[in-house]
């Protein structure tokens, strides 16, 4: 059994971005960069007024001035300033040569083509050229994953179809005889399939397409057949422990993977399975949905990011706890759901209550884990990952 810090060292080493392409930015929200991205020119690309008001040169005084033209955005302007003058300037345009600061016009009075301005504020209220980028500048590196704002600055750049990691297919195959469609009634001794539901959510929750998701009981020769598969990730729900009917990982050999670890010393989620074949990776999932929760969280996710370009994030938040259920250590490194909340200015994690890693409905409103382990410190505070 080893540690979930070398598990996930040994999901980090065995995992490579998938192939990156150029894609259009109408469908590029949501992927991941695959080099660096630079301006083209300089950002703004010439001295640019802040606000609506009066260009004035650099030597100028507070005084007396002629308004000699009008600049809009957009507009270059033609003439340089001359001592005694001022030039009507509007946001975002670029000021006349030899201006050296804008004056808002609510601190200005205009009369005909006159303008008195009685005191110069400060800033100068001028965007220098260059200031936000130079031609060549990274402007967004390689691993950065697009957003709106990410969408906008590739816009901005004209970099119309920019380089990125592919996204992960998926496809999930539910074992266990006694699990029936969330549709049907369940006769005794039987109960409704949660985890194609549960990892179909997650998986979407990250902007994947959904997962191909096929139930095949215990029959070993079916679950083999099916995870003969060309997708990018295999999740096996079941089967991952030492019983019986419990045929993930020789499925796992039998298609040719090789199986890198199957017991972690995490609770819930002890008898994980990660293998790989060539690019592909699989993981079989103990079958309860806690447990499904929770390896998702801690591993499976990691490997998603892995596939899709994104840099490994593990960080977690020294938080109070508040109320909630208590904690019990264990040998095992525990993973506790956790509600995180703000609390008269500050986040607080109250866990959640949790009898058996089969209780689903202690995910309700899980937004974080608790990490608990025979090390952590007593009292009411807990290190927590937010999800």
């Amino acid at each position: 059994m080893i540690s979930l810090t070398e598990a996930r060292r040994i999901i980090t080493e065995s995992v490579t971005p998938l192939p990156a392409g150029p894609l259009p930015l109408a469908a590029a929200q949501g992927r991941v960069l695959a080099e660096d991205v630079v301006a083209d020119a300089f950002y703004p690309s010439g001295d640019r007024s802040m606000m609506d008001g009066y260009a004035l040169r650099g030597d100028a005084s507070p005084g007396d001035f002629h308004v000699v033209t009008e600049i809009q955005a957009g507009e270059v302007p033609r003439q340089a300033l001359q001592p005694g003058e001022a030039a009507r300037i509007f946001t975002g345009a670029i000021v006349p040569q030899d201006a050296g600061r804008v004056i808002p016009q609510e601190l200005a009075h205009r009369c005909g083509d006159r303008v008195t301005i009685p005191d110069f504020p400060t800033p100068g209220f001028i965007r220098p050229k260059g200031s936000e980028a130079a031609p060549g500048s990274v402007v967004l590196p390689a691993g950065t994953r697009l957003g709106p704002a990410e969408l906008a600055i590739l816009a901005q750049v004209g970099n119309i179809s920019p380089q990125v990691f592919g996204i992960p297919s998926v496809r999930h195959v539910a074992t266990g005889s006694e699990i029936v469609a969330p549709e049907e009634t369940p006769p005794e001794g039987k109960i409704r399939d949660t985890n194609t539901t549960l990892l179909a959510a997650l998986i979407a929750e990250l902007g994947l397409e959904p997962s191909a998701a096929t139930r095949c009981g215990d029959d070993p020769d079916l679950l083999a057949a099916l995870c003969e598969s060309d997708r990018d990730l295999l999740l096996v729900s079941g089967g991952a422990s030492v019983g019986d009917h419990d045929h993930g990982a020789e499925a796992l050999r039998r298609c040719g993977y090789t199986i890198h670890f199957d017991k972690v010393n995490l609770r819930p989620g002890k008898p994980l399975t990660f293998a790989t074949r060539g690019r592909q990776l699989a993981f079989v999932i103990p079958g309860n949905p806690v447990s499904h929760f929770v390896c998702f969280h801690v591993a499976i996710r990691l490997a998603i990011d892995l596939l899709r370009g994104l840099p490994v994030a593990w960080d977690f938040l020294d938080l109070e706890l508040s109320g909630g259920e208590p904690l019990r250590p264990d040998p095992r490194e525990t993973f506790w759901p956790a509600r995180v909340h703000a609390d008269s200015g500050r986040l607080v994690a109250t866990p959640r209550r949790w009898s058996t890693s089969g209780d689903t409905f202690s995910l309700s409103g899980t937004n974080a884990l608790v990490r608990v382990n025979e090390s952590s410190p007593a009292g009411g505070r807990a290190a927590t990952l937010l999800l």
